[in-house]
């Protein structure tokens, strides 16, 4: 009986704790304000959790946040971004100022002592395009994806942002890529079509971080994907980004996303823990206000997490249908060739078999 349960215990699997990252998307007075919080950065530095702080005006108040956590050793990532009002994130028509903000970032780091363990690159489509998504229809999104061979901006971007990688290596960091899942579609299908319809780039980084968040402003999924993102592109992933979770502040970050419930963000962490010991948590802020990091804190790694079949599978034959739509791509002007000369070869049949009939 006894060695029953001593099997029973061994087969039962354990998992470890995993390395969290909480990306905070706060500016000025209002991020300083969030990390003197009484008693935060003791927390995060016990825990071992990380922040990632959004990078976009060098301000005094910017300086005295990066060295309160570098005095307690959390480790602190650079996530590089340009003012909101020229879009935020980074894609392939502004690859310069990405160039450019790095460059600046490592020079006022340097001047004023501050310690930065990677350089977070977020990778997202221009602001402009995703309004113009939101009201396109299925034959506009054929017709771009269709064109998308066109895009002159990929191979110049890619380049850059390659070369980009290599320098902040040079510098002594790592590189963290924030990414859209899609794009491990596009290089499951081993195209580019996607990135290019997109104005989006796969980056040569050190971890490439999959935003998978559950929540969406989709009613019939209850504004909850319920982790099945993260399901289906957790094998493919070296790094999660679960969330999103919001404060009672206004997130401009977060747009229109509904707030994870702290069940939610629970499955959600429990779930990405199966796939990566790295994730990353949108938002710092949002855990502090709605008072979820001690839940987090206070986790049992080893539970099994619920998620709903049906939403699995709902994301699983969307993906197929992105698969099957690339494959046709990629390989159409080929079929179309081999169809054409098909066609040559039969005909030539036929005219040589009419031609041995009349003698």
């Amino acid at each position: 009986m006894q060695a029953s349960s001593e099997t029973a215990l061994i087969a039962q699997p354990s998992y470890g704790h995993p390395h969290l990252i909480f990306f905070c998307d706060l500016d000025g007075r209002a991020l300083l304000d969030l990390i003197e919080r009484p008693g935060l950065v003791d927390d995060l530095a016990i825990y071992g959790y990380g922040v990632a702080i959004a990078i976009r005006d060098h301000t005094p108040a910017l300086i005295s946040a990066v060295r309160m956590l570098n005095a307690r050793g959390v480790q602190v990532v650079a996530w590089l971004q340009i003012p909101e009002r020229d879009g935020g994130w980074f894609h392939l028509q502004n690859y310069p100022q990405a160039v450019e903000r790095y460059r600046n970032l490592r020079a006022w780091s340097s001047d004023h002592g501050l310690l930065f363990h990677a350089i977070g690159i977020d990778i997202e489509p221009p602001s402009s395009e995703i309004d113009r998504i939101q009201r396109w229809g299925l034959r506009d999104l054929v017709r771009r994806v269709w064109l998308a061979h066109e895009n002159v901006l990929f191979s110049a971007a890619r380049a850059a942002y390659a070369d980009l990688v290599g320098e902040i290596h040079h510098d002594g960091y790592e590189v963290h890529a924030y990414q859209l899942p899609i794009l491990a579609d596009d290089r499951r299908a081993g195209t580019t079509i996607i990135q290019r319809a997109f104005d989006i780039v796969g980056l040569p980084a050190d971890v490439e971080v999959l935003m998978c968040y559950s929540s969406l402003p989709i009613d019939t999924l209850g504004n909850d994907i319920g982790g099945a993102l993260i399901v289906s592109y957790g094998p493919v992933a070296d790094s999660i980004g679960v969330g999103a979770v919001g404060g009672s502040a206004a997130d401009s970050a977060l747009d229109d996303l509904p707030p994870l419930s702290g069940e939610s963000l629970e499955r959600d962490l429990l779930l990405a823990s199966r796939h990566t010991d790295l994730i990353y948590v949108f938002s710092l802020e949002g855990c502090v206000e709605r008072g979820l990091l001690p839940r987090i804190t206070q986790m049992n790694w080893n539970l099994e997490p619920h998620t709903i079949r049906w939403k699995r599978l709902v994301v699983g034959a969307v993906r197929a249908m992105i698969l099957f739509a690339l494959l046709i791509s990629r390989f159409s002007g080929g079929f179309l060739a081999w169809l054409g000369w098909g066609l040559l070869v039969i005909m030539l049949v036929r005219k040589a078999r009419a031609a041995l009939r009349r003698r």
